[in-house]
Order: structure tokens, then sequence, then C-alpha cells
């Protein structure tokens, strides 16, 4: 079966705003406040720059392994918490909080987009390790803030 498909750019859709039009062309206008824009390149570059931060891995190790001593972790889990503690190991992170306009689907989306792309990212650049990090920004929420839409 032959499917057709057309594409239309996100202006088109008119639902994205400005700034996230101007990012995804990586308007000139943003580059001042944006180091680098997303690509296989950009990754690269990134690397070097946490290269240079010092990060106490053993306690990162620790502290992670402390609050997840009661959770049934998988063997890939326990081994991406390991990995932490190599200083060629980067994280791919995406956090999400809670709103009225994301469902589920986004919720997952996002998980799996940054499990993937670290996939990606090892496969491209077998010399480092990257491990997905995704937590949940709702520390700051509460369902009054949540709970209310005003139109």
């Amino acid at each position: 079966m032959k499917i057709d498909a057309s594409y239309i750019s996100y202006s088109q859709t008119k639902s994205f705003s400005n700034l996230v039009e101007d990012y995804l062309d990586e308007a000139e206008s943003l580059k001042k406040q944006i180091h680098t824009f997303p690509s296989k390149e950009a990754v690269l570059h990134q690397i070097e720059r946490k290269k240079t931060q010092v990060i106490d891995r053993e306690l990162l190790c620790h502290v992670l392994n402390k609050q997840s001593a009661n959770c049934d972790l998988s063997e890939e889990v326990k081994s991406n918490i390991a990995l932490l503690k190599d200083e060629n190991t980067f994280t791919i992170c995406t956090a999400h909080q809670p709103n009225i306009f994301t469902g589920y689907l986004y919720f997952m989306y996002k998980i799996i987009h940054a499990i993937k792309l670290a996939i990606e990212c090892k496969q491209l650049y077998t010399a480092y390790n990257f491990v997905p990090v995704y937590y949940m920004g709702s520390e700051d929420n509460d369902i009054d803030e949540i709970g209310t839409f005003h139109y």
C-alpha cells in the first residue's frame, strides 16, 4: 500500500509562539541567549562543556541509591545509576511540570524521547555513556494551581 504524506511547517499550524518558531528556525536574534541549538555536533559541544564541571559523582550515586532503596529497580536502572560514577557518562535530561493541557501521552513522549536520544547518542559517540534522566517538577504545584483554568 502506498501512502502519500505531506508536511507543514510549525508556523503553518498556528499552534506555536513566535519564540518557539524562532528557536526551531535557529533565529539570529536568539543566538545571544542560546549557546548552541540541538544537533549532533551540539552534543559533542555539550560534552566538552560538561567535562569542565566538577561533579561529586560518588555522592550523586549514593543519594540516588538511597532514594530508591525501597523501590524494585530493574537491572538497567541500577546499571545506569552505577554508570553515573564514570566521568565519561553524561545525562540526557527531561522534566515535566504538571499542568492542565498536557496529558499522559505528552508525559510518556518526553520520557521515551529522552531514552531514545540517550541510545542514539551512545551509537554516535561510543566513547561516552548516556543515561536518560526524567524528573517530575511538581514540588511547587498544588491542586489549586493545576486544577484551575481561566479563559
